[in-house]
């Protein structure tokens, strides 16, 4: 009798564990859960291709909506470079992100590398980042913009 009790005793441990553990995995997905990242593009105009963009993302994949107030690309001391003209294709701020959705951010990826130059920054340094209406900021968890050495790049033969 007495290990019958036993078992059924870790039996019923193990299960409150584990129903505590669902418990927390869901109220952590239960509010927004956004990631940010930072890529290149380039925009297609029917047959022309536009100059090269640099796109920050932000994907809210949690249950509940946010809002993005802000965004902008951190360098490693901490000062952020706020680009107060994105390109037209870039959401509004502020944007609301429902559950599921993302909004994107587009700016000239050579006027970036220039204000990089300009200010003796490597652009491998910077992270793209947001700000969310609920006052927490959220850092691109791949530091960079994922552009190659060099940029930019000049064209063969020149």
């Amino acid at each position: 009798m007495a290990i019958a009790s036993l078992i059924l005793g870790i039996i019923g441990s193990v299960t409150g564990i584990g129903a505590l553990a669902w418990q927390v995995i869901t109220w952590n997905r239960s509010g927004p859960v956004v990631k940010v990242t930072a890529s290149q593009g380039f925009p297609v105009y029917g047959d022309d291709l536009g100059e090269q963009i640099t796109i920050v993302t932000a994907e809210n994949s949690g249950r509940s909506p946010v809002t993005i107030t802000s965004w902008g690309l951190r360098f490693r001391d901490g000062q952020v470079m706020v680009i107060r003209r994105p390109l037209p294709s870039s959401d509004p701020i502020p944007h609301r992100l429902e559950a599921g959705a993302s909004g994107s951010w587009h700016f000239e990826t050579v006027a970036l590398a220039e204000t990089c130059k300009a200010h003796g920054v490597n652009y491998e340094d910077l992270t793209a980042y947001v700000k969310l209406g609920n006052g927490k900021t959220i850092d691109a968890s791949r530091k960079g913009i994922l552009l190659g050495p060099g940029f930019p790049w000049q064209p063969s033969g020149a």
